[in-house]
């Protein structure tokens, strides 16, 4: 192998036997060891694959997940606008507020809320530095073609950026799947700027977009929460599990960051400790959990009437508005050998709402990772010495 003369190669196998990592002349790049693939049948109604956390096949090849599913069980639009009635207040400016990204939900919702209930919405967006171009695009038409008012904050000092790195490097020093969330911790910390605009303007309402199927069941499981278990439950398992995960791994840790951690895991999301006992007054209402969720629907409405699209490049319209998103697909598949499209779609099945066939015809295409994407990423953080390489397996 005469390209390799007077090239100084280091191999390490991390404490993850499933990866492994090669050094050339310095510089570091991350692969498979063995590829970690399905050696145990997915389930035969949905896509979920028996080598994953919490799955278990019966003698029919049927997952516990299959098995144990109720349908979702949505509100109701008449409990929906029942709700929204009690906001209108002609005596303030807003009725309500939304949080978008640029994504389909959050922009669908917004559309809903004025167009089919004439709601007074502000719109907010946190000014995530690693936003997609695109879905800044989508923002921009979507408050244009509504005339909604919007306000936009971001986080200071880079503190998005440096927690991002941080986390990354610590990831990857011992990979684990349970701690691939690590790396999202600077949306987790907006939600008291977003409380605080709320008080600022005398909104007691704020509508949520994200949809039932998107809450990835084999994250609680990677973290030692049972399944079923309560809210209370779920919120210290979840802490219990994060300590343990930490203390292998003390990246995590870094008293830089451990503020804006610790806030991350009070304020995480509108139901979170920090977040409810600082918003006592204000109604969180989730959108898609009172009307169904149908893919084809929100699509079809945000792109005739709002001018949405998604990038040409990528196989999917779910999560490219933040470019952190694809590392999570590399990150999740490197260590599980699927990603959370798997866990999405599996409940679209379960829910009728797509065929098994169309399912892994999908996840075919979309659990690809856009290794260009991944690697912009990595240099917009200075971490351009963990490059991805194409002879990767799991690409």
């Amino acid at each position: 192998m005469k390209w390799l003369q007077g090239t100084h190669i280091g191999v390490n196998i991390s404490k993850n036997p499933v990866v492994a990592s090669i050094s050339i002349s310095g510089k570091k790049f991350f692969w498979l060891s063995h590829y970690y693939s399905h050696t145990m049948p997915l389930c035969s109604q949905c896509t979920l694959p028996s080598d994953v956390a919490g799955i278990t096949l019966d003698d029919r090849g049927v997952c516990n997940q299959c098995r144990t599913h109720h349908a979702i069980h949505y509100h109701g639009e008449a409990k929906l606008i029942q709700i929204l009635d009690a906001c209108r207040d002609r005596d303030k400016t807003y009725d309500c507020m939304v949080n978008i990204s640029g994504g389909r939900d959050s922009t669908y919702t917004l559309l809903s809320l004025v167009k089919d209930h004439h709601l007074r919405v502000l719109a907010v967006n946190y000014a995530n530095p690693f936003t997609d171009p695109q879905a800044i695009k989508n923002i921009q038409n979507t408050i244009r073609i509504l005339g909604v008012d919007f306000v936009q904050f971001s986080l200071k000092k880079k503190l998005h950026e440096n927690i991002l790195r941080n986390n990354i490097l610590t990831w990857f020093k011992n990979p684990s799947p349970a701690m691939v969330p690590a790396i999202c911790i600077g949306c987790k910390i907006i939600w008291p700027k977003m409380l605080k605009i709320a008080r600022q303007k005398r909104i007691r309402c704020i509508v949520n977009g994200g949809n039932p199927f998107e809450y990835t069941s084999f994250k609680k499981e990677l973290l030692g929460v049972a399944d079923g278990a309560d809210l209370k439950s779920t919120y210290f398992s979840n802490f219990t599990g994060l300590l343990i995960q930490a203390s292998k791994n003390s990246g995590y840790l870094n008293p830089r960051f451990l503020g804006p951690t610790l806030q991350g895991y009070l304020f995480g999301n509108p139901y979170a400790i920090g977040s409810r006992l600082m918003a006592r007054n204000i109604t969180f209402l989730d959108f898609f959990h009172y009307v169904p969720w149908r893919e084809n629907d929100v699509l079809a409405r945000i792109q005739e009437e709002l001018e949405w699209d998604f990038p040409k490049d990528l196989q999917s319209t779910w999560r490219f508005d933040c470019e952190i998103a694809h590392l999570k697909d590399y990150m999740y598949k490197m260590t599980l050998g699927m990603t959370e499209k798997d866990d999405f779609y599996a409940k679209l099945i379960r829910e009728g709402q797509i065929s098994r066939y169309e399912a892994i015809q999908r996840l075919e295409k979309e659990n690809r990772i856009p290794i260009d994407r991944v690697n912009k990423l990595l240099e917009k953080v200075d971490l351009k010495h963990l490059q991805i390489t194409r002879e990767d397996p799991i690409i």
